[in-house]
């Protein structure tokens, strides 16, 4: 294909026919293709692969709005394999692209302690505070995540450090386990790199990826900040500290020994803000973190610790160029057959024109679509089939794909195939349906945001600055709201009563601007501010407490 190149990008796909030996090799390709399928993503990705194909070769025997133009054996691998409709589409060129480089920046940055970085980082802030351990684990998977962009290497790299600090201060493993896999999982929508279904929204939608970094910023945040507010509630409501008894590194000491980490990130930052290609952000942000490492010698990246850093990054490349492919395949299939435009006229058949039963259809499908596969399998599946309907009722193309893109991200941690959650089991001992149930719960901020920025735009900064401020303000309010009903706790145990109306009064509260989210407010801010004594109260408490601990750690190295 290398030599005949030339012959590929001129002819007319369809008209000119291929050779014999061409044909040969277009099937075998799609034979491997269809091998590595079941090797990396198993039996789920080779069914729905295997029922396109068969729709593309059967499909013409279907009778009404559903059937399609026969096609043979010859037009398929035409279409599939010597054309950019399939195998080599969009998705296979951001696999070659954007993919490899930021994962190899996300690899070089590791190696050289970028992650050791962020767990010192995370423990300076907040390892002394109620729930220490999970905070930690919160923050630190989420800057983590933001760079590898892959929930399950998150969930191998951070949690195999949190997940057992979480355990001996007294979480139960599946407590320990949730944690650890939806703050992983988050990190795939926390700017500044979001993972590879961020790099494909860019090449489908044709937004610059800086555009839609930045518009995912406050949803990302949001998401972090509930989960944060869950775990603190808890914590006081079990009655966790934090590490104890144990010499924590200062924000100073690890800024001071391991700041220069920062700046790759601020590299990459700087590129994507001046208008630069992500790739181009992504080489500079690894030449960025080369040159780093050797300002401290146990940092230094050398010539073996980067062949095999050079070498994990293949390893890892490989079984997401098998997801790109098979995504590319069955996008191919849609594209060809039509059968996109036909999904759109059922999911508006289905919804009867309204927007939110079409937005809760397009969740589903992006969870069924995203069980037991990687996000951007899921999030191209989903695409294909579901944005063009969102788009033609008028949702805007950015809002509408980063509303799929949320939803295969959080298909990480949603039961009955949570990769993520398997990946955070297998460290923890615990139950992965367990976990996926309460790494679901803990996230729950994150399957409510995306209705929420459709109906309100500010919150991707897509509005005036009175109304992003707004949406920002009232959002906040209703996120801790809902925490608190989640968890039951706020200066002290609520009642059962209370924990309803708090979590009715957050629902409302998320709504698009009207009396009633005023009213809901107006009740959140008389719930709280009667539970304000209480939680004062508790706070200084905690504050002796935390004094009293920090005296004895500081007797304990003077003997």
């Amino acid at each position: 294909m290398i030599v005949n190149s030339q012959r590929y990008l001129t002819r007319w796909p369809l008209a000119d026919p291929l050779t014999p030996t061409e044909m040969i090799l277009g099937v075998a390709l799609l034979f491997v293709v269809y091998e590595a399928t079941r090797r990396t993503l198993g039996f789920g990705m080779m069914v729905i692969v295997t029922i396109l194909v068969l729709y593309a070769f059967f499909g013409h025997l279907i009778p009404g709005g559903f059937g399609h133009q026969p096609f043979s054996v010859m037009q398929f691998v035409d279409q599939m394999v010597y054309t950019g409709n399939g195998v080599f589409g969009t998705i296979a060129s951001v696999a070659a692209t954007y993919v490899f480089f930021f994962v190899l920046f996300g690899n070089l940055f590791s190696a050289t302690g970028g992650g050791d970085f962020f767990y010192a980082l995370s423990k300076a802030i907040t390892g002394r505070v109620a729930g220490g351990p999970a905070k930690v684990a919160v923050i630190s998977s989420g800057l983590y995540g933001s760079i590898s962009g892959s929930p399950v290497a998150d969930v191998a790299t951070t949690g195999s450090f949190t997940i057992p600090a979480m355990k001996k201060v007294g979480y139960s493993a599946t407590y320990a386990g949730a944690i650890e896999a939806a703050a992983a999982t988050g990190g795939s929508m926390l700017p500044p790199v979001m993972g590879s279904a961020a790099f494909l929204m860019a090449e489908m939608t044709g937004i610059p990826y800086a555009t839609i970094a930045m518009a995912a910023l406050i949803p990302g945040l949001l998401y972090y900040f509930a989960m944060f507010l869950q775990i603190h509630f808890q914590a006081k409501k079990m009655k966790i500290q934090g590490y104890q008894g144990e010499e924590l590194p200062t924000l100073w000491g690890v800024m001071k020994n391991m700041g220069q980490f920062t700046i790759p990130i601020l590299v990459l930052i700087w590129f994507l803000k001046e208008g630069f290609t992500p790739v181009t952000g992504a080489i500079a942000a690894s030449i960025a973190t080369i040159l780093v490492s050797y300002f401290k010698k146990e940092t230094r990246l050398t010539p073996n610790k980067l062949f095999k850093t050079l070498n994990d990054t293949v390893t890892r490349i490989s079984p997401l160029i098998s997801v790109c492919a098979a995504a590319g395949l069955v996008a191919g299939v849609i594209q060809v057959t039509g059968l996109g435009g036909k999904f759109s006229i059922l999911i508006h058949a289905l919804s009867n024109g309204n927007l939110f039963i079409s937005l809760l259809v397009t969740m589903v499908i992006c969870g069924i679509f995203g069980m037991g596969m990687p996000t951007p399998a899921a999030y191209v599946l989903t695409a294909v089939l579901a944005a063009p309907i969102l788009i033609e009722q008028g949702v805007p193309v950015l809002q509408a794909h980063l509303f799929i893109e949320y939803y295969a991200c959080l298909s990480a941690i949603t039961p009955p195939v949570a990769v993520a959650a398997f990946a955070a089991a297998a460290i923890s001992q615990s139950n992965p349906m367990r976990i996926g149930l309460l790494g679901s719960r803990l996230a729950i901020v994150g399957f409510v945001i995306p209705f929420m920025f459709i109906y309100q735009p500010g919150l991707l900064l897509m509005d005036s600055v009175a109304g992003i401020v707004t949406s920002v303000i009232t959002t906040l309010i209703g996120i801790v709201a809902l925490s608190i009903s989640m968890e039951g706790w706020f200066g002290k145990t609520i009642s059962k009563g209370e924990r309803i109306l708090f979590g009715v009064m957050s629902l409302l509260a998320f709504l698009p601007f009207s009396i009633v989210k005023i009213i809901a407010i107006l009740v959140i801010a008389i719930m709280i501010a009667r539970k304000i004594p209480s939680f004062i109260a508790d706070f200084k408490s905690n504050k002796k407490s935390n004094q009293t601990v920090l005296k004895e750690a500081k007797n304990v190295n003077v003997m």
